[in-house]
């Protein structure tokens, strides 16, 4: 019972003197999780573009410096589809550095983008895609897991039909990380 006791003391003299000096004993898996709204449509309505930054996101702030993996990258979207028949979203990514942007053609996204979501469905009317339904589209984690340490990277959603008839209303990015000291 002594031993215990002293233990226990030894242990909270030691938590006493490191937490004042700053330094981190915390370790685990952490979500981080960004939304964005009304991505925009590129000048000749054939994709919607957005520029996905989660540095500035508190989790990501507060473990950044200690990210041992990135365990997985998922995505929420809410779709509209005022087409009338059913169709397909694909989504791609770059790199922040990437001479792509918003402004790119289609054909050169689709050529120099990473392709990360395949074939996510777009019904007529208001559909969404949920997170853990997203990984059953995913493509390409790899390149996925390499941006999201990042933290940064740009994103398209494709489809056959032009914006017009089809919108991203938003999405969720949700990177779990494995960070720790």
């Amino acid at each position: 019972m002594k031993k215990l006791l002293y233990l226990i003391i030894v242990g909270a003299i030691a938590l006493a003197l490191l937490a004042p000096s700053g330094c981190k004993i915390v370790s685990g898996t952490f979500v981080v999780e960004e939304i964005f709204y009304d991505l925009t449509p590129n000048g000749t309505a054939d994709y919607y573009y957005e520029a996905i930054d989660i540095t500035d996101n508190d989790v990501w702030v507060d473990h950044k410096d200690d990210i041992k993996d990135i365990d997985n990258v998922g995505f929420e979207l809410w779709l509209s589809n005022t087409a009338g028949s059913a169709n397909t979203v694909d989504c791609y990514i770059s790199d922040f550095s990437s001479s792509l942007g918003g402004t790119s053609s289609k054909s050169a996204v689709m050529a120099g983008a990473t392709h990360v979501l395949v074939d996510i469905p777009l019904p007529p009317g208001k559909s969404f895609l949920g997170y853990a339904t997203s990984f059953s589209h995913i493509t390409n984690l790899d390149a996925l897991k390499t941006l999201g340490e990042i933290g940064q990277f740009k994103f398209w959603a494709i489809s056959d039909i032009t914006t017009s008839n089809f919108t991203v209303d938003s999405i969720r990015v949700v990177v779990t990380l494995t960070a720790g000291t």
